[in-house]
């Protein structure tokens, strides 16, 4: 954990610019949601959005009739988020989920109590961390989620093409230099590191989303999207 406190400013930086933010839900969050959750009939009443931003999917999942959680270790995004909430929860119908809770805090040391949450949403937050950060971050979210509770992640993949360029600081993690996540790391999964860690959980599904853009269309952004669910029971 000696890193995260160092990224608050980099991360209030990054909302402080107002640059790059996005307003609007990821399709695979939303596809998560119905194609996983409301179609499946899974019983899921509380869901955790871990590093949720400007709050793009909490006024999705509260929207949609679920009591969202949100926390994320920027205080600038935290008030971002809290402001629009409010407009969106007054302009809305009552049929809304409960108001969203947001809080201070990061994925190495969730803020919730144990087995609290049916499901967790951790949207490009653990590409930004190292190995052992990685390891305890799974291990939060592990403990937190109800038995048979469902984790999403999206992941920057090893497909990409900034896989490789920066200062390798660890195997596929390089810090990134001239954009607007400047300072921050930026780590690259293959598919057999996800299934390693994920191996207490059940994989629902994993897929690989691209982009190609640029001259050509020769840049290539790729992302995992992965659905698992924890284990009902721990095996003996």
């Amino acid at each position: 954990m000696k890193y995260i406190r160092q990224w608050e400013k980099e991360w209030d930086e990054f909302y402080a610019g107002a640059r790059d933010i996005i307003w609007h839900p990821s399709e695979s969050v939303v596809r998560f949601i119905d194609s996983t959750i409301k179609k499946k009939g899974k019983k899921v009443e509380r869901i955790l959005d871990i590093g949720c931003g400007n709050g793009r999917h909490i006024a999705y999942l509260a929207k949609e009739g679920f009591h969202a959680c949100g926390i994320d270790i920027s205080q600038k995004s935290l008030d971002i988020a809290a402001n629009w909430l409010s407009e969106i929860m007054a302009d809305t119908a009552p049929d809304m989920g409960a108001v969203p809770e947001l809080k201070k805090g990061c994925v190495t040391a969730i803020p919730y109590p144990d087995e609290y949450f049916d499901a967790v949403i951790c949207f490009g937050v653990l590409d930004h961390l190292f190995f052992d950060d990685i390891e305890t971050a799974i291990a939060e979210i592990d403990r937190v989620l109800k038995p048979e509770g469902l984790v999403f992640l999206c992941l920057r993949s090893t497909r990409d093409t900034d896989c490789g360029r920066g200062d390798e600081v660890e195997n596929n993690t390089f810090m990134i230099n001239g954009n607007v996540e400047e300072g921050l790391p930026q780590h690259f999964f293959d598919v057999a590191e996800i299934k390693d860690m994920l191996i207490d959980f059940s994989l629902k599904y994993i897929e690989c989303e691209e982009r190609l853009y640029g001259d050509f269309l020769s840049y290539i952004y790729s992302r995992w999207v992965i659905a698992a669910e924890k284990a009902s029971m721990i095996q003996i």
